[in-house]
């Protein structure tokens, strides 16, 4: 159940900085037996066009499927939640 939760965390994060118009990328720069805490997340600032609905979209039904209300990161950018 932790590590579900971990790998959610990490998506909805990266989901955000996709919608403020990053390319995100989690990787495992840690083999999982040395290290539970393993992931790397980077975003690199994109030009190209964002789809904002269908992002929000996504990061909604994620929220909504497991029973999240506000995630740390909207609370944190002092944004609305999804």
């Amino acid at each position: 159940m932790e590590r579900q939760a971990e790998i959610l965390t990490d998506t909805l994060r990266a989901l955000i900085m996709e919608y403020f118009g990053y390319n995100s990328q989690i990787m495992e720069f840690v083999e999982l037996e040395h290290s539970p805490k393993n992931l790397l997340l980077t975003g690199i600032k994109s030009s190209a066009e964002i789809d904002k609905e269908s992002i929000g979209s996504r990061i909604k039904s994620l929220k909504q499927e497991y029973g999240i209300k506000v995630h740390f990161l909207e609370k944190a950018l002092g944004i609305e939640p999804f």
